[in-house]
């Protein structure tokens, strides 16, 4: 997996800013001049690299990263194009369903039915604009330095001195986010980075930065010898004021060990506000795995401001239950929320280290498509649960924690109507119970492979219970349990209502419908 370690360069003279900024202008030309080119079909990617050097003077290599860094971005637009399409063709699809259904409504709400059609008009809007793109091959025009940053540039004050001084600063603002950045990938063959190596000297880090100039002496060399500029730099890190040990992860032990090895790494200067940020992207080995199969798994249910737990044996009955959390999680800053979820993963990782049990998480999948209700909206809205569980799948990595994927459907349906009520637990729990079954328990195939995830079968007291509705289809649940549970919902839902009661008082309820 892929880890990016930050550092600055704090001491920059201003020579060194002078060189700096010519390189990420002459950088910057080169990107976007390949971008344009192949916009306009050019295919020939040899005389390409060959032709920006002589422009800028710039090493070849700083071409050729230029030309695929281009080429990365029109595959990226291309395929953007394709997931608008798809977003949108599947949310008017749903907008048609829904306003099927309220027009063959017995009462249909006028108001509801005109909402939803303005929604459909906008969606099918949103539908044709990608794909008259996909279908031509082309996408949006890109604007190098944000478009937002771009339309600033129009707005215009009264006061006169005050106009100057903002075109001024839009001026310096505009250039360091269109020629603010200085890019170089890594190559083994040249034990690391050979355009901006990073060196560890006597007391501090180094950065070395070839130059666009020649060294003196020998012009006509057949390899050209480039000059090259040092300076500081300093890697984040985080002391302790007690023990004055790192805190968290060491990345410079890290990043020693990947120049030690001679691996490539890929190096990344931003100017930001008059300040350069260094980048530096290396390739992490997994940690050896050191959990046991035998030991279980841990189920974990992901909610907005906490991660619920639980620790499976391996014949599927529960062993421990946890709750690892912070309620900041849903109002804080994205940056203290970063590192808030860094520290639910390193828990997390670490309580099931402790059982020498590996991790299975949900495969989530609906972040990207927002047309869901306004409830969903407001939960979610604030915080990517995306975010956490990439951070539980990176530190179990590094841990030697073994991960699974499940689907998540109907995990919280299941572990509501079949184990809250079994073992007294919260509806997180139980979901986290169905959620470490479904990773763990397998039925065995005869050629000794893991072979299909065990079923979750009803409780005999509910399926009676079905059945004394006519509402249980015993063929249909042998096929597909899903559907039954659905059904079990569905139903359940309507008869708790019957009762002025919602779905989540169903524990309280239980016995009441059972027996009425």
């Amino acid at each position: 997996m892929k880890t990016t370690i930050f550092g600055v360069l704090p001491d920059v003279t201003p020579e060194h800013d002078t060189v700096l900024r010519r390189l990420m202008r002459k950088y910057g030309l080169m990107l976007r001049f390949a971008f344009k080119r192949w916009v306009e079909g050019l295919s020939n990617v040899g005389a390409l690299e060959r032709h920006l050097p002589s422009d800028t003077t710039l090493p070849l290599r700083y071409a050729k990263d230029a030309v695929q860094e281009a080429q990365d971005l029109i595959r990226a637009r291309h395929q953007a194009m394709q997931d608008g399409l798809a977003l949108w063709t599947q949310r008017a699809k749903k907008t048609r369903e829904r306003l099927t259904a309220l027009r063959g409504s017995l009462h249909p709400n006028g108001r509801r039915i005109a909402g939803q059609e303005r929604k459909l008009a906008h969606q099918e809007e949103r539908q044709g604009f990608y794909q008259q793109h996909v279908e031509a091959g082309t996408f949006p025009p890109v604007v190098f330095g944000t478009k937002k940053r771009w339309l600033e540039r129009f707005k215009i004050l009264d006061d006169p001195i005050a106009e100057q001084a903002r075109q001024q600063a839009w001026r310096e603002a505009w250039e360091e986010s269109r020629n603010g950045r200085l890019s170089a990938r890594g190559d083994r063959t040249k034990q690391g980075n050979p355009l901006l190596r990073v060196r560890e000297g006597a007391d501090h880090w180094l950065l070395e930065i070839s130059l666009d100039s020649l060294k003196p002496g020998k012009p006509d060399a057949k390899v050209p010898r480039y000059e090259k500029l040092e300076i500081p730099l300093y890697i984040a890190r985080k002391v302790s004021k007690k023990t004055g040990q790192v805190n968290g992860r060491h990345y410079e032990d890290l990043l020693r060990r990947t120049l030690a090895a001679g691996d490539p790494y890929q190096v990344e200067i931003l100017r930001r506000q008059g300040r350069y940020q260094v980048r530096i992207t290396v390739e992490e080995a997994p940690a050896p795995i050191q959990t046991d199969p035998r030991q279980g798994w841990v189920g974990v249910d992901t909610n907005r401001t906490f991660l619920a737990l639980c620790h499976v044996l391996s014949n599927g009955n529960p062993h421990a239950f946890a709750t690892i959390g912070d309620p900041r999680l849903f109002d804080v800053r994205s940056t203290q929320r970063d590192a808030l979820v860094g520290g639910l993963a390193v828990e997390t990782v670490q309580w099931a280290k402790a059982r020498r049990a590996g991790l299975v998480v949900e495969d989530l999948q609906f972040i990207h498509d927002r047309d869901v209700s306004a409830k969903f909206n407001r939960v979610t809205h604030q915080f990517n649960y995306r975010a956490l569980l990439t951070a539980v799948e990176r530190q179990a990595a590094r841990e030697g924690v073994t991960l699974r994927k499940v689907k998540p459907a109907y995990t919280s349906i299941i572990g509501r109507f079949k184990y809250q009520p079994q073992y007294g637990i919260s509806v997180h729990h139980a979901a986290a119970l169905v959620i470490g079954r479904r990773g763990g328990l397998k039925v065995p195939g005869s050629d000794g492979s893991p072979g299909k995830v065990r079923r979750e079968n009803v409780p005999k007291a509910l399926r009676l219970w079905m059945q004394d509705r006519d509402q249980w289809n015993d063929p249909t649940y042998r096929k597909n349990d899903w559907s039954a549970w659905a059904r079990i919902k569905r139903i359940m839902t309507k008869t708790l209502a019957s009762h002025h009661q919602y779905l989540s008082a169903w524990l309280g309820y239980r016995k009441t419908l059972f027996f009425e």
